[in-house]
């Protein structure tokens, strides 16, 4: 069985830009707001399909580009999935799904709120749906909102939030189904990273 850690990475040696992914201690425990639906707690194994699903989602996404993903906790650009992510400006109100903070010239960091993305995968569910197949999701929801705030962390200033396209990762919110279940693909952000990675006009 593939663990965490031990994910395929897109790597060369040629390639001078880095990105880190990994996960911070997380649960979903009894208490949680979708728990019950979800069927219980999840489990150790099922947490670490979700590491594996969520590492693939972000391999798979950068694919094709000079960019060195692993988990490697020093790299130049940074994402960590934590428990929670909270509203600075609101905290009565529920955190971001995802957030990020760029330097320019020293790379990004920036963090993914697990408790969030296992709720709103639950939510999102199609019914019938069994308990592998949202835990798969979960995963997705987790990886594909991670691909978004590298490329806000890679783009820098340059506009990337969208309502164009839903199944889009450039898409402005994780509060969707596509985030979770169905394939996701880039649109109006490609060319920009092609770019910005040195292998596009």
């Amino acid at each position: 069985m593939l663990t965490f850690g031990a994910w395929g990475v897109i790597r060369s040696a040629d390639r001078d830009l880095d990105a880190g992914f990994w996960f911070e201690p997380v649960t979903y425990g009894e208490g949680e707001a979708m728990v019950d639906r979800l069927g219980g707690p999840l489990t150790s194994a099922e947490l670490n399909t979700i590491k594996v699903v969520a590492a693939s989602e972000v391999a798979k996404a950068f694919a094709g580009l000079p960019l060195d993903v692993s988990d490697r906790t020093d790299a130049m650009f940074r994402v960590r999935v934590v428990q929670e992510l909270l509203n600075v400006r609101a905290p009565k109100y529920p955190g971001p799904a995802g957030e990020s903070r760029t330097i320019p010239g020293y790379g990004g960091q920036g963090a993914v709120n697990f408790r969030q993305l296992v709720s709103s995968a639950v939510a999102y569910a199609p019914p019938g749906a069994d308990r592998a197949v949202v835990v798969e999701a979960i995963g997705r929801g987790v990886g594909r909102t991670a691909v978004h705030e590298f490329a806000h962390q890679l783009l820098g200033s340059a506009a990337l939030d969208s309502t164009a396209d839903r199944s889009s990762y450039e898409f402005r919110s994780a509060d969707r189904r596509e985030q979770f279940y169905g394939d996701a693909h880039w649109s109006s952000a490609w060319p920009g990273l092609k770019r910005r990675l040195g292998v596009g006009p």
